[in-house]
């Protein structure tokens, strides 16, 4: 991946020691520093980097290669979280402590929310691009580029009775906004009439999902809704979907479908309907020429968050933190690769996801 982006000016965590591209010792002195806090090694490590650090990254390589922010050159710092609250909360505190970065991209619920009384007490703007947990954006330091949980899931209801489904399962990742996506789905579907008839979850580093998905089959649903944060768990409950034989009337999903895993299961995923943003297309293009695969939309929301706030500096027109926080929340419309997402006030965009269905491999957009 680093290979085709060989302009990059950014510090990168590799094997524990920290590396510099693309500039030299004294620049560095000169420069706005900016971090990731994301897990790089464990099981969704390369999801996370092929996407969410690579819409950072391209971002960063635009900036620096584009006349810098502010006449100054961006490095971006990688930071290993893993898995553990206590291990984003680290290296949190090193990146704002060592490296006083101005802002930090991180995501994951459980490893975002406990970020934020340091972002508060440390003065570090929180980007989580693609966390949708309501919390996020009550600190006052804290930036989404995605809605909230509940848009989705009462979308996906809503598209289910309109689609005449009677009953419904839902097999969702144990993830606190993951959670909250399910359960405004099973609520909406069933104030509009339907019946959910069961309702399971697994853990993200699990590998075995065949139980859940054989008790699903035994309530015989219309439709099963399939929640996930990340695109090896989506990949996996699709290939035992096949396995156990869930064959419900629909499948519906969240947006790890565009994954590249589950992209290469094949037909199993077809006319599968799910909620997303619309990625743009000369992104998309520009995305894989640089990285060799095609983007999803957590890629854009990374990018989208970074040249938010690249823009909100030159806005501000320095580098304070209060200055550059208080211009992100008043940005007002910001057009990013996603479409536009409009700021008043707070980290909150009023953005909404739109509907996609996999016809024969291609994924289009579905208004039904």
């Amino acid at each position: 991946m680093f290979k085709k982006i060989a302009n990059v000016t950014a510090l990168a965590m590799v094997g524990g020691a920290a590396i510099m591209l693309g500039a030299s010792a004294a620049s560095a002195q000169e420069t706005i520093k900016v971090g990731i806090v994301l897990p790089q090694s464990g099981p969704n490590a390369d999801y996370i980097k092929r996407y969410l650090n690579s819409g950072n990254i391209m971002a960063v390589r635009e900036a620096n290669d584009n006349g810098s922010v502010l006449g100054r050159k961006v490095n971006l710092i990688i930071e290993d979280s893993k898995l553990d609250p206590a291990g984003a909360v680290s290296a949190f505190r090193k990146l704002a402590d060592v490296d006083h970065v101005l802002a930090v991209f991180t995501g994951f619920t459980p490893l975002t929310l406990p970020q934020l009384p340091l972002a508060e007490e440390k003065h570090v703007i929180v980007f989580a691009p693609a966390t949708e947990h309501p919390d996020l954006t009550k600190s006052p330091w804290g930036v989404r580029m995605t809605s909230t949980p509940d848009k989705a899931g009462i979308k996906i209801a809503q598209t289910a009775v309109r689609m005449g489904l009677k009953t419904a399962a839902t097999l969702a990742e144990d993830n606190e906004s993951v959670r909250l996506q399910d359960r405004a789905f099973q609520t909406e579907f069933a104030k509009l009439g339907g019946k959910v008839v069961a309702g399971e979850t697994y853990k993200s580093t699990d590998n075995e999902m065949r139980g859940q998905l054989t008790k699903l089959k035994a309530a015989n649903p219309d439709a099963i809704y399939l929640l996930s944060s990340s695109g090896r768990p989506m990949a996996l409950l699709f290939r035992q979907i096949s396995e156990v034989g869930v064959k419900p009337k629909q499948i519906f999903a969240n947006h790890l479908v565009e994954d590249r895993e589950v992209k290469a299961i094949g037909q199993v995923t077809n006319g599968v309907i799910y909620t997303t943003l619309e990625v743009d297309k000369g992104f998309s293009e520009r995305f894989k020429r640089d990285f060799g695969y095609d983007a999803d939309a957590n890629a854009g929301k990374h990018y989208d968050a970074t040249m938010l706030l690249f823009e909100s500096i030159k806005r501000a027109g320095t580098t304070d933190p209060v200055k550059v926080r208080d211009a992100v929340y008043n940005f007002g419309d910001f057009n990013g690769v996603l479409g536009k997402f409009t700021f008043s006030g707070t980290g909150e965009p009023n953005v909404f996801p739109i509907l996609k269905i996999i016809k024969d491999g291609n994924y289009v957009r579905f208004d039904g």
